[in-house]
């Protein structure tokens, strides 16, 4: 899967921008209201951080008033160091998860990205200091922004922030479009649940956490993507067969040219499996 899909800060309706990156690499996005900025995600280096910055100041030069993480990840977060001051709001889980994992999470990405090491390595723990259970809402001078929590999905505190005046969900990583989803630290059956709560919002533009911009249909593909692919290792796993035999024998349909399949199809079937043993409470 290539990216022949438009990159960059995208205005998708007035005032609002996602920023996306090319090859299925991190989303972000950002929020023009008069009196502040809010920035969705900071993404993962000092570089990453800055070229989100520098797209805002082409838009206006108000500041940045809030920051939304949409889960504890360092691809999304790690900037969180770098952008200026301001509170940073996030599932009351974030918090905790960015704290805790420190240490083996930036291992994790220093091994899988090690170009970009250098840049995240001096970066400081900087975790949400805003954080709620179920809703918070943003109250703008101009409009309001939703930050909801529909339940475990690709981490355990995954949070939207919809803006219903124009019908735009900046989704994280509960949406991945035609990337097959990464399930690391997911939740792969309740991710079902989010994704069709999600869904019920009726949002008219989605900006997924990583691959292109879409809406409902784009989010309703990824959750059959999901669907397809649990439903066949439930069958497997109740014939009592490996992970790796339920990997191997895995068809994936009308979704065989997603991107990502190498790397995250064992993951998501190893998460599975563990789900399927009642290992998550």
């Amino acid at each position: 899967m290539t990216s022949s899909y438009e990159t960059g800060a995208i205005e998708i309706a007035k005032g609002v921008y996602a920023f996306i990156q090319a090859d299925g690499a991190t989303d972000a996005g950002f929020i023009v209201d008069k009196d502040g900025v809010v920035v969705i995600d900071t993404l993962m280096t000092t570089t990453l951080a800055n070229q989100l910055m520098a797209a805002v100041r082409t838009v206006t030069d108000a500041p940045v008033r809030y920051i939304v993480n949409t889960h504890w990840h360092g691809d999304h977060v790690f900037g969180n160091a770098v952008l200026p001051s301001a509170p940073i709001i996030a599932h009351n889980t974030c918090r905790d998860d960015l704290l805790s994992e420190w240490d083996t999470h930036r291992a994790f990405l220093r091994d899988l990205y090690p170009a970009a090491w250098p840049e995240m390595e001096p970066l400081e723990a900087t975790p949400a200091n805003v954080t709620f259970g179920q809703s918070l809402t943003l109250h703008l001078s101009t409009r309001a922004v939703e930050l909801r929590y529909f339940g475990r999905a690709h981490t355990r505190g995954d949070v939207v922030a919809y803006l219903p005046d124009v019908g735009v969900a900046f989704a994280g990583d509960i949406a991945f479009h035609k990337y097959i989803p990464n399930a690391r630290d997911g939740f792969p059956a309740d991710w079902l649940d989010a994704a069709t709560a999600l869904e019920g919002i009726g949002a008219d533009v989605i900006v997924p956490g990583h691959g292109p911009l879409g809406g409902n249909a784009e989010l309703a593909e990824m959750r059959e993507c999901l669907a397809l692919i649990l439903d066949q290792v439930r069958r497997s796993f109740e014939r009592g067969i490996s992970e790796e035999e339920a990997r191997a024998a895995l068809t994936l349909g009308p979704f065989a040219d997603w991107g990502r399949q190498e790397d995250r199809l064992p993951t998501l079937v190893g998460r599975a499996y563990r789900e399927l043993r009642g290992e998550f409470s």
